[in-house]
């Protein structure tokens, strides 16, 4: 799923109670929902069109679509300019203007009305299949391979001293259009499992730094005629649209890098004789 989704204030609907009816009744519409559905049914998505409606218990109520002044939910009067702050205009993902929230203010028995409450918040009812669509998109990302380099690089150790191993950690990056929208997705290293072909593995965070200051580091025990090095790299991601802010996803990928094989040789010493060709062989123990 894609982390902090619906922190984005576009993408939520937000109910907030109002006056009158029990929710609880069998039977009963919740007045904050007939509400809503009596100003949609009257005028659409417009904005600054009243509709004049009755709660459960008879109580004349005015809805109408209008924008926020700043974040606030209630306003005391819904002229064009806000009194606190500025008309609050909220983009959905695809670039577009959301839906104005719904206000409802109630008459009081003494004839006066109500603030306005908020019934609903801004809306962009085309985010979903957008937020699908980018979701499933990156699920099915498949981000270049860290490759593995090792220390020595010449395709054999020793066994009994420490062979250093490095991973690539750039991040990479990927463009697509998806419902109309620009998006762009960027995945970045954030784990490596090391499998080091004799059964031992590595979990790490760390990618690795070259001799001297290796940080990542496996000992074979002893020689071996060869040994399979694997590489998994788990990435994080995020996504940004129409160039807007980075918005992370709650879920991780992963990609396995070609491996190496390596051949792990004996560090015992021996003899050997030389001639002047600089061919040897080895000397007979004993």
């Amino acid at each position: 799923m894609i982390s902090g989704a619906c922190a984005v204030v576009a993408c939520a609907t937000l109910l907030l109670a109002s006056g009158g009816g029990d929710p609880g009744i069998e039977g009963h519409v919740h007045d904050t929902s007939y509400e809503v559905e009596a100003f949609a049914s009257n005028v659409g998505h417009e904005s600054g069109s009243t509709v004049s409606v009755s709660n459960s218990s008879g109580v004349p109520v005015e809805l109408i679509r209008a924008p926020a002044c700043g974040d606030s939910r209630t306003r005391m009067a819904l002229d064009p300019t806000c009194a606190v702050g500025e008309a609050f205009v909220q983009q959905c993902l695809d670039g577009t203007n959301a839906l104005n929230p719904v206000w409802a203010r109630t008459q009081q028995p003494d004839g006066s009305w109500s603030e306005w409450t908020a019934l609903t918040w801004y809306q962009c009812p085309g985010d979903e299949a957008l937020f699908a669509a980018i979701e499933r998109e990156w699920s099915q990302l498949q981000p270049a391979p860290s490759v593995i380099n090792l220390q020595p690089g010449n395709g054999w150790v020793i066994a009994t001293v420490p062979t250093i191993a490095m991973a690539d950690d750039a991040p990479r990056t990927h463009s697509t259009t998806l419902l109309g929208a620009s998006v762009e997705i960027r995945a970045t290293p954030s784990g490596y499992v090391w499998d080091w072909g004799d059964g031992e593995r590595t979990t790490t965070t760390d990618p690795g730094r070259p001799y001297p200051n290796a940080t990542v580091t496996h000992t074979y025990p002893h020689a071996s005629g060869g040994a399979r090095v694997a590489l998994t790299t788990t990435w994080t991601g995020e996504y940004r649209v129409n160039g807007g802010a980075w918005v992370n996803f709650d879920s991780t990928i992963e990609s396995a890098a070609s491996p190496v094989m390596l051949a792990v040789h004996d560090p015992r010493s021996r003899l050997v004789d030389c001639d002047v060709t600089d061919s040897c062989r080895l000397i007979a123990s004993g």
